[in-house]
This record gives C-alpha cells, sequence and structure tokens, in this order.
C-alpha cells in the first residue's frame, strides 16, 4: 500500500543515530519518516496483537524471532550495530569506580539506590545480577522503569546515591542534561546487543528497502557511530 508516511517501530536503544538518519533521508527526497519508539517486549506485544509498520529496529534475536514468524522480509536484514551496556550517575555524585568487576560489584553494594529498564539492556542487568549473586542482596534498592527516558527523568530528580544502568547510547543522549556518564560495564561483564533493521512483511516494499538502502550508506552509519552504535 502506497503512502506518504514511511512508519518505523524502534528499539530505543539506537535513537540518536536513527533520528539523525531518517532526517536526512527525508531531506534528501525520501519519504517523511514517522518513528515510534517502544522496548522489544512491547514492541513484540503489538505486533501479535495486529500492529504493522513498514521498518522494524531490533535486536537481533528479536529480527530472528519475526523472520520464523514470517512476520518480516527476511531479504532486507539490515545490521545496524551493536550498543553495550553502561553506567551512569547524577550530575555531581561521585564516578564510582566499574574499571573491573570487582570494583563494579563494589560500587553496586555501595548504592543507596539501583535503576534499570524492563528493556534489552535492562533485561540483561538482571541476569548479570544473578549471575553475580547479588539479585537478592539488591533486590529491595533495586527500581526498574519500561523505558530509557522514564528511568533518565528518575536519576535526574533522584536523592542518593543512585547507581543507573542502562544502553550506553541512551545514556550518552543526557549527558550535561542531568546526569554524568561513568562508562562501559567492564569487559568479562559487557553485552553488546545487536540491532537490526528490516522490512515487515506487508509493508510497501519499494518504499522500505529504499530507506533501508539509506541506512546502509557511509553517511549513516557514521551517524550511529557517532552517537555511540558499535557500526564495525
Amino acid at each position: 500500500m502506497q503512502t506518504e508516511t514511511l512508519k518505523v517501530l524502534s528499539a530505543g536503544a539506537v535513537e540518536p543515530g536513527l533520528v539523525a538518519a531518517a532526517r536526512a533521508y527525508e531531506q534528501k527526497g525520501g519519504l517523511r519518516v514517522d518513528i515510534d519508539w517502544a522496548t522489544t517486549p512491547t514492541i513484540r506485544r503489538r505486533l501479535e496483537a495486529g500492529e504493522r509498520a513498514d521498518v522494524l529496529v531490533v535486536p537481533a534475536a528479536a529480527a530472528d524471532d519475526f523472520i520464523a514468524a514470517g512476520r518480516v522480509d527476511a531479504t532486507t536484514r539490515l545490521r545496524i550495530g551493536a550498543v553495550g551496556v553502561g553506567v551512569a550517575v547524577r550530575s555531581g555524585d561521585a564516578a564510582p569506580d566499574i574499571a573491573s568487576p570487582e570494583a563494579f560489584v563494589r560500587a553496586l553494594l555501595a548504592a543507596e539506590s539501583v535503576i534499570f529498564t524492563r528493556a534489552t539492556s535492562g533485561i540483561y542487568v538482571e541476569s548479570l545480577l544473578e549471575r553475580l549473586g547479588l539479585y537478592a542482596e539488591l533486590l529491595p534498592r533495586i527500581t526498574r522503569f519500561t523505558t530509557g527516558p522514564e528511568m533518565i527523568d528518575h536519576l535526574i530528580h533522584s536523592r542518593g546515591h543512585v547507581l543507573c544502568m542502562g544502553a550506553i547510547v541512551e545514556l550518552l543522549m543526557f549527558v550535561d542534561k542531568g546526569i554524568a556518564y561513568v562508562g562501559a560495564l567492564p569487559g568479562p561483564l559487557q553485552q553488546r546487543t545487536a540491532y537490526d533493521a528490516v522490512a515487515m512483511a506487508a509493508a510497501d516494499p519499494e518504499h522500505a528497502r529504499a530507506f533501508l538502502r539509506h541506512l546502509d550508506l557511509p553517511d549513516s552509519r557514521v551517524l550511529f557511530t557517532a552517537c555511540g552504535v558499535e557500526t564495525t
């Protein structure tokens, strides 16, 4: 079905790069790009309820599932890049040492509050805390949020020593806006989630493919790299 607007349903971890790439696409004469942001669990529920979009931007594991279910066109799949998990604190708060797994554990135990989301990064953080044997001990201090912006807003307006963990790209968006970025999780504890763009099976193939080709251009990849997405 032809449309004057290209609908993109995307996870938030690649937001600044995708927004910049979409605006560049429009300026080059492409369709207006309407991006709807949601966590991956929410995207799954919305698609199961029958919602449609032209292009999805989701973690690779979710793309695998959508391909298996016949919801997307596997031939259009494009790897955007990978996003790691980082740590942030409120601006003005002392930055903890997270240079090693041992230091990171000490930082967690010293925090008055530990926050993360129910999105992809938060799901990993929860599993990491369980693997480290810290989840039960920290549970009274843990608060989870549906989205990254909700978590960041809480951090900015919080009190006490709060340790925030989330997708590096999302954290960097708010540096000098109320939060301070401490750094990435130490190497042995890090997980980088790959994100793919793919056209839905019922999408307008011409316009969806044109947008995906645009995302694969070197100029577009520079935009993703600039905001913290690892594209190589």
